[in-house]
């Protein structure tokens, strides 16, 4: 019996002293995949914007769609509390930032260097649910200088 409580105390003492790891490993992983992404993002827009022409309509516009991958909760990776291309949720967008936060964790920034400015026309294009999602980058010319338009895409 003593044999029992023994292996149950040392049993709850070593998952106590593994879970701060694991919750790290989670926390790592899931930046890691939200960096992929703005990597992403980066590449699609200053290729689109080095090899195209800007136009004034959207429509005709050259586009690059990226897929963005918002992660649940699991063993391996944390929840996302939000994912915003153009700025802070709420927050007026037309920013070259990408802002995240996991649930536990002030917001991160991560500024998108790209070679004309952005414009998001709904505001910053936020994502909250579990899932894969397409964002579009479209290289329009407004008031005579190139800009590149982030929206949300109809498909992934």
């Amino acid at each position: 019996m003593i044999r029992l409580v023994i292996a149950a105390v040392l049993t709850l003492a070593t998952v106590a002293a593994a879970t701060p790891a694991v919750d790290h490993a989670r926390a790592t992983r899931t930046d890691t995949m939200i960096e992929g992404t703005v990597d992403r993002l980066e590449r699609a827009g200053a290729r689109l914007a080095a090899g195209s022409d800007a136009i004034p309509t959207r429509r005709r516009a050259a586009v690059r769609r990226v897929s963005v991958r918002y992660p649940s909760e699991s063993l391996t990776a944390a929840r996302p509390a939000f994912l915003a291309v153009g700025g802070r949720p709420g927050g007026p967008g037309n920013r070259s930032v990408v802002a995240y936060a996991l649930e536990s964790s002030p917001t991160r920034r991560r500024t998108l260097s790209f070679p004309v400015p952005i414009r998001t026309p709904d505001g910053p294009v936020v994502f909250r649910d579990d899932g894969r999602y397409s964002v579009s980058i479209a290289l329009v010319a407004e008031a005579g200088r190139p800009t590149l338009v982030v929206s949300r895409s109809e498909s992934p």
